[in-house]
């Protein structure tokens, strides 16, 4: 009796070993996968809204003030912006911003306008992303959120980068920021998915561990009677 004991001992502390390290490898794999799958995301996102905004011309946007929504000159904007951002799936919108002397941030191009104008932000309203430090920094360099944020437009998750004066001459400075949003959700299931995989594999070799030192186990004991 004390040696089946002994025995059944062994084999639960062997299971606990291997889930234990089972558990500890697969939390490791989903981190490092998490971690990779992010950086892969942002730097998507970062590379296409820089390729964006050097179609931009800065001088159609640097003079446009509150009410010119309906102006020949902003409708050609949000067109071209409608059209970058038609040659990417994930991008839900794409707009311009305007980081202003006090540091407040504003909008000045929404290219959802004019055909969703309640669902489009108008010239000079003020920008209530969380995204500030970034929107900052995107002054001299493409950046993007560090994670999903929601305003009264949705859930978004966003990549910023300067419009710079015209190629043309240019003289370096920055006039605007090109703002583009990707669902939330999608990035969400983007990052997840993959991430399942991992997590599953690892419940599947827990089991499929234990099972073996159990069934193993007991085949010597039956042996040994």
């Amino acid at each position: 009796m004390t040696g089946t004991c002994s025995k059944s001992t062994i084999l639960w502390v062997s299971a606990i070993v291997v889930i234990l390290i089972i558990g500890s490898l697969t939390a490791l794999a989903y981190t490092i996968s998490t971690d990779n799958l992010k950086n892969t995301a942002h730097a998507g996102l970062e590379s296409t809204v820089g390729v964006m905004a050097t179609q931009i011309n800065a001088s159609d946007v640097e003079l446009l003030k509150a009410g010119d929504e309906g102006s020949p000159r902003y409708l050609s904007v949000a067109k071209k912006l409608r059209t970058l951002r038609s040659m990417d799936d994930n991008i839900l919108n794409a707009y311009i911003l305007k980081v202003n002397p006090d540091r407040s941030v504003t909008f000045l191009v929404d290219d959802l306008y004019p055909e969703d104008p309640q669902g489009s932000a108008k010239i000079r309203e003020l920008s209530t992303s969380p995204d500030t430090m970034e929107i900052f920094g995107a002054l001299s360099r493409p950046t993007s959120s560090k994670g999903p944020y929601t305003t009264k437009y949705g859930s978004f998750i966003s990549a910023y980068a300067p419009i710079d004066d015209s190629m043309i001459d240019s003289n370096g400075n920055t006039v605007a920021v090109l703002a583009i949003d990707m669902s939330a959700i999608d990035y969400t299931d983007y990052m997840s998915g993959k991430g399942y995989l991992i997590l599953l594999s690892g419940l599947v070799s827990m089991i499929i561990a234990v099972g073996a030192i159990f069934w193993f186990g007991r085949r010597d004991e039956k042996k040994g009677e």
